[in-house]
């Protein structure tokens, strides 16, 4: 089993170096792009970690953005939700939109995690959202850190996408930090999906590895 310390070396590494880290690297370049809600804005084989400014508007906005408007019915669900405190509401979508989508209902961390962590090691699903930010902080901080960097090995290991959701830092290993703002007001309660989709902004933050 890989140490932690030797993750962390990785990791920094990554960062100072992303022309070496293609995947990284790519993550970066889709997100300056204006694309947040693309499921190419966050790095293969990582974790991903998406805090809004203010509000968690932006959240619902972004997963929105990676639901689409399609036309068709998806056969296979392209990417998974585990909801941590069962908030999303499938009613704000399209059937066909939400047939693109596994949802996972949870009510506490400790089930969140325990899915996620099912999930991850399946390898299944290319995608994965992890949204903790309807649950008390307090049971978040009390998780391990262990708990993210066994998410964070499996996740390596499968290849795939783990984007987690959470109203202030959490993961101790992302790979990716993005902080969302939409700036939203009443003034925009009547406009469209699509015009505050334009709005909602991802910036790239820098990270601070801790073990």
């Amino acid at each position: 089993m890989v140490s932690p310390a030797l993750e962390v070396l990785r990791k920094q590494m990554r960062e100072k170096f992303p022309q070496a880290h293609g995947v990284r690297a790519d993550g970066v370049a889709a997100v300056e792009q204006g694309k947040p809600f693309r499921a190419e804005a966050f790095p293969m084989g990582a974790i991903s970690e998406v805090v809004p400014v203010g509000p968690v508007a932006g959240i619902s906005l972004m997963i929105a953005g990676l639901l689409g408007d399609p036309e068709e019915a998806s056969p296979h669900p392209e990417l998974v939700l585990v909801d941590g405190s069962d908030a999303f509401d499938p009613a704000s979508f399209t059937g066909i939109a939400c047939s693109k989508m596994l949802w996972v209902r949870c009510r506490s961390a400790m089930e969140m995690i325990k899915a996620a962590d099912l999930l991850v090691h399946d390898g299944n699903m290319s995608l994965v959202l992890l949204d903790s930010c309807g649950l008390p902080r307090r049971d978040l901080v009390g998780l391990a850190a262990a708990v993210w960097w066994r998410l964070k090995l499996a996740v390596e290991r499968n290849g795939g996408r783990l984007v987690v959701m959470a109203t202030a830092p959490l993961v101790p290993c992302a790979s990716l930090r993005l902080s969302l703002s939409a700036g939203l007001s009443l003034h925009d309660f009547d406009c469209s999906r699509d015009e505050l989709l334009e709005r909602l902004q991802a910036t790239p933050e820098k990270i601070r590895y801790v073990t």
